[in-house]
């Protein structure tokens, strides 16, 4: 008994579900000349096709009302958002009595070949079979890939909370300068005349080396990393360490690590860092 109370997904995909109302007509067509709950052979061309059509008329028609127009009218009021097995049985018993009701109205409007309560609840089985079968697995298919959606992004949690070392060269014109940095501990690079001076995290500290290159070299050297972004003729950051930024008349100024450290946008890299900065 639990076990028809526990989530189940409610798939109000219009996409999906216009391709499963397609589907299911043309399972139904199918089975209708396979089973043939009526005499089709004694029946003229015209009777044959007022009749299968109408059958796959109205389950289209049905469908389209219970698996589109309502899902599309009650979304907005949160109605599937505890969704369960219950309610989900319960649906389809609810999408199979529309349809017979829909046949039994269609039946008596036609009026002809030899209707009766029988044949309808054979009809009514036909409609069934693709409905129990596709309907199903059309959820479970959305479950699995909710699941795969939530491991993937669990992952994604898991690489941005202890992101992988991505190792980046800086070779110096003095050799014993050359510094190998992960990317992922980089807070920003300075210019200082003919060298750069290079601040990383290293555990609780803040430390930083002076390469004998050009900023222009060092932003060559990170530039398969979009997150760090040369923000002002002097300074490259890496905005993933940005804490806080403050606006001022020649720009933004950037805190890293609190107050201690600062990094000046200049106008001319404003509209790029913001792009870039909500992008990240």
């Amino acid at each position: 008994m639990a076990k028809l109370f526990k989530s189940y997904p409610f798939n109000d995909d219009l996409t999906q579900n216009t391709k499963l109302i397609f589907l299911i007509s043309l399972v139904l067509l199918v089975l209708l000349f396979l089973f043939q709950p009526f005499d089709i052979n004694a029946l003229n061309n015209k009777d044959k096709a007022l009749l299968i059509g109408g059958i796959i008329i109205v389950n289209f028609i049905g469908l389209s009302l219970n698996l589109l127009l309502v899902p599309a009218f009650l979304s907005k009021y949160n109605l599937f958002k505890n969704w369960t097995v219950f309610r989900e049985i319960l649906w389809n018993i609810w999408i199979l009595f529309t349809l017979v009701t829909s046949y039994f109205i269609y039946f008596r409007l036609i009026g002809s070949f030899g209707f009766s309560i029988y044949i309808l609840l054979k009809v009514l089985i036909i409609s069934a079979i693709p409905i129990s079968i596709l309907i199903p697995y059309n959820r479970n298919r959305l479950l699995r890939n909710h699941l795969q959606s939530a491991l993937e992004l669990n992952k994604y949690l898991e690489e941005k909370a202890h992101p992988t070392p991505k190792i980046v060269h800086l070779k110096s014109d003095y050799e014993k300068d050359d510094l190998s940095i992960d990317v992922n501990t980089l807070l920003f690079i300075r210019s200082a005349n003919n060298y750069i001076e290079v601040f990383r995290k290293e555990k609780e500290t803040v430390v930083s080396q002076l390469i004998r290159c050009t900023l222009r070299y060092a932003e060559e050297a990170f530039k398969d990393y979009p997150f760090i972004f040369k923000c002002h003729r002097a300074f490259i950051v890496n905005i993933n360490k940005v804490k806080k930024v403050e606006g001022k008349p020649q720009g933004y100024t950037l805190y890293l690590e609190g107050d201690r450290h600062t990094v000046t946008v200049s106008r001319n890299f404003i509209p790029q860092f913001k792009k870039l900065f909500y992008k990240l």
